[in-house]
Formats: C-alpha cells, sequence, structure tokens
C-alpha cells in the first residue's frame, strides 16, 4: 500500500466516535437535539458529556436508549463510549512500583494545581515531567532531600514535606545545569552591594542585571515560582561549595522580590559557613524554632534598613499619600518607589486599611518583572534546554 493511498484510507476509514454518529442522525432524521433529549429522558449537559466521553458515571439504560436511536447495536454504543471515555482518562499504565514511588514523594494534587501535570492518574505523562524538570533520567533516581538540616530547621508540617522535597529538587537541578565557574569571592559582594539598590528603579531589566552582576561574583540566583502549602520567601543553597540563591514571590509584590533577594544575600554574608555545612537554608514562614525566628528578623532588618531605613520611613509617613513627593524621595534615595509603600502598608496595614491597597496599586506587574527569569511550572522543557538558552542570555 503507497504513502498516498495509506493517507486517504485513513480518512475514509477513520472510526466514527458517539458524538459523530449522533449528530448524523438528527440530520438524517431532521430532528433537533431538544427533542431526542425527551425521547431519551436525559438532560442537554448530561447527553453532551456521554457523547464526549467525560461523564464517568452512567445509567446504562441510557445507551441502550441511544442504541436504539442511532439504530446500533447495544455493544459498538457502549465500546464507542467506553473508547471515549478512556481517551479522556488514560488507565494506569505504568508500573505498579514506579506508580508506588510517585505517590510516595510528590504531592501531586499540589503539582497538577500549579499547572505542572495535568492529570492525576497518567502517570506516563506525570514521570515525564519530573524527569524534564529535576533533570533526572529514572524516577528512581529521586531522594527526598533532608528536611531537619541548617538554621532553617523547625516544626514543618508533615503534609507539605513532599511539596517542599520538590521545591528544593527543583532548584537544585537548576544551579547544577547553570555551573556557575566563578569562584565565590565575599570581598568583592562587599564592594557590589552598594549598587543593588539602584537597580530597583529599572522594572523591565533590573532584576536580572543584578542577577548577571551576581553570578561574576560567585553568587547563583534563580526565580522559582512558589506552591501551595509552602510558605517559602526563599531559600539558600551550597552548590559546589558556591553560594546559590532561590528567589520566589508568594506575596506577589515587587518589593518583596527584592527584599526577598537582599534578605538571602544577608544569609550568604554572615551565615555562609553553617550554611556551606547544611547544604542550604529556607527562608520559611512556617517554622516556629526561636533561634531560627531570631535569626530570620535579623536578615529582615538588614533587608529593610538596606532598601530604606525605618527612620527614613517615619519621616516620610506623613506624606506617604503624596504620590509626588514620595516618588522624589525615593529617586533620591535610588529605591523604586513600591518598597516605600510596601513598607509602610507592612508596618501600619492593621490600623490604616489603605495601606496595601496603596502597596498593590503602586507596586509593578510581577509577571512581567520577572517574565525573562521565571520558571513557570508548566514548562514542560528539560532543565537542561531551559538553561542552554538563559546561559547565553543572563548566567555570562
Amino acid at each position: 500500500m503507497t504513502d498516498n493511498f495509506k493517507d486517504i484510507a485513513s480518512l475514509l476509514f477513520k472510526p466514527e466516535s458517539l458524538k459523530e454518529l449522533f449528530e448524523r442522525k438528527l440530520i438524517e432524521l431532521d430532528l433537533n437535539q431538544t427533542s431526542v433529549l425527551n425521547i431519551l429522558g436525559i438532560q442537554s449537559r448530561a447527553l453532551t458529556k456521554i457523547l464526549d466521553g467525560t461523564q464517568k458515571l452512567i445509567d446504562p439504560t441510557v445507551l441502550v436508549k441511544l442504541a436504539h436511536f442511532l439504530q446500533l447495536p447495544n455493544e459498538k454504543v457502549f465500546k464507542l463510549y467506553l473508547d471515549a471515555v478512556e481517551r479522556n482518562f488514560p488507565v494506569e499504565t505504568a508500573p505498579p512500583e514506579k506508580i508506588k514511588f510517585i505517590r510516595e514523594n510528590f504531592d501531586l494534587a499540589v503539582l497538577k494545581k500549579a499547572g505542572f501535570i495535568n492529570s492525576l492518574t497518567d502517570f506516563n505523562h506525570i514521570e515525564q515531567r519530573l524527569l524534564a524538570r529535576l533533570g533526572l533520567r529514572s524516577i528512581f533516581e529521586y531522594r527526598k532531600p533532608p528536611i531537619d538540616i541548617a538554621f532553617s530547621s523547625g516544626y514543618f508540617k508533615q503534609e507539605s514535606s513532599l511539596t517542599r522535597g520538590f521545591w528544593i529538587k527543583a532548584a537544585m537541578a537548576c544551579f547544577e545545569e547553570i555551573d556557575n565557574p566563578n569562584d565565590y569571592d565575599r570581598e568583592k559582594l562587599i564592594t557590589l552591594f552598594p549598587q543593588l539598590r539602584w537597580y530597583t528603579m529599572n522594572e523591565e531589566r533590573g532584576i536580572s542585571e543584578v542577577i548577571r552582576l551576581l553570578y561574576r561574583v560567585g553568587v547563583t540566583v534563580i526565580y522559582q515560582p512558589p506552591l501551595q502549602t509552602l510558605q517559602l520567601r526563599g531559600a539558600t543553597f551550597s552548590v559546589n561549595d558556591k553560594p546559590c540563591i532561590v528567589l520566589t514571590n508568594y506575596v506577589g509584590f515587587y518589593a518583596t522580590l527584592w527584599w526577598g533577594l537582599i534578605h538571602e544575600l544577608y544569609h550568604v554574608l554572615f551565615d555562609w559557613d553553617e550554611i556551606l555545612t547544611n547544604k542550604y537554608h529556607l527562608t520559611d514562614d512556617s517554622n516556629e524554632q526561636l533561634s531560627v525566628q531570631e535569626r530570620e528578623s535579623m536578615a529582615d532588618n538588614f533587608a529593610r534598613e538596606y532598601l530604606f531605613s525605618n527612620e527614613k520611613l517615619k519621616t516620610l509617613r506623613p506624606f506617604i499619600q503624596d504620590a509626588s513627593y514620595v516618588g522624589d524621595v525615593a529617586k533620591d534615595n535610588h529605591v523604586h518607589p513600591s518598597i516605600i509603600y510596601a513598607f509602610n502598608a507592612f508596618d501600619t496595614g492593621k490600623n490604616d486599611r489603605k495601606a496595601w491597597a496603596r502597596a498593590r496599586r503602586h507596586s509593578p506587574d510581577i509577571k512581567e518583572v520577572i517574565k525573562k527569569i521565571d520558571l513557570p511550572w508548566e514548562d514542560a522543557h528539560r532543565v537542561e534546554e531551559i538553561f542552554e538558552v538563559r546561559k547565553s542570555l543572563i548566567y555570562i
């Protein structure tokens, strides 16, 4: 059989669907769907789902009635319906041990909500997505990272441990792929620090420019989206004995993105020996350990004072509703005005109902800001492919 004949044959003898047969019968009998609904004793929405194969629970007598209407054998109608259901809801075809491993190591409901996977039962699809994002060749290579290390250890909620482990491993895969060749130089980082605040004023390129500058002094930075159940605001890793920072932004403000970066850089500057020993530090709002909270508070204060000090904010606060004045003060201090509004809302939000609305109004669209560095969970490319491009644009 020639290729041309095969193509024609595939069109002529294409298997018919239940929906196609039903629509053809309507034309043949010159009926509308409403009149048929009465015959079948079914509602329009239910009939549509049966014909599309998206109705998993069904009264078999409805299919019998449908077979009579179509003048087809019951067996054929049942088969066409089941074929459609199977296309919409694939059965588990992966080996049982692989399915068990995936279920034990990943919170699939969270990953589906994030758009990382589109099915909870198609384990071939789930496996391929996990392999791509984690940079693995076999799913059995995956090992959950320990969560009780470094000074971020504490009383984590058990239900989020699987998601936390996936988030950490996904970030580690990115850092290993980037493989920063520059040695970490603390003195160069200190020298670079006074310049960083100025880049907040450049909404379009500021964050990517700073990532490039930090990369050259041996500090690698990526952005990774948040996941449901996690209260992570950032993380600092040791990869090949070099600092690697993960930015995330579950709050959704431009200010918190920058605040998170400076917060993590504090840990690089002052807690690096401990991170180097324990491999990573998580900035986690759910951690209730007092020693961790104290150290996090120190990093918070450092970031606040660096970006726009409390003393300056107290002086400015009486004029916070004067956008022009706030803009001038921000410009004089080489900082984006949205950072001032966000810090003010954090301090006064309980008493000033308009504070957070004002901060939101003045915050740039975070999606636009991070689009050059974002790693959407929906992206199905392998991590190697993603960073092959980015290493020539950002990590240089």
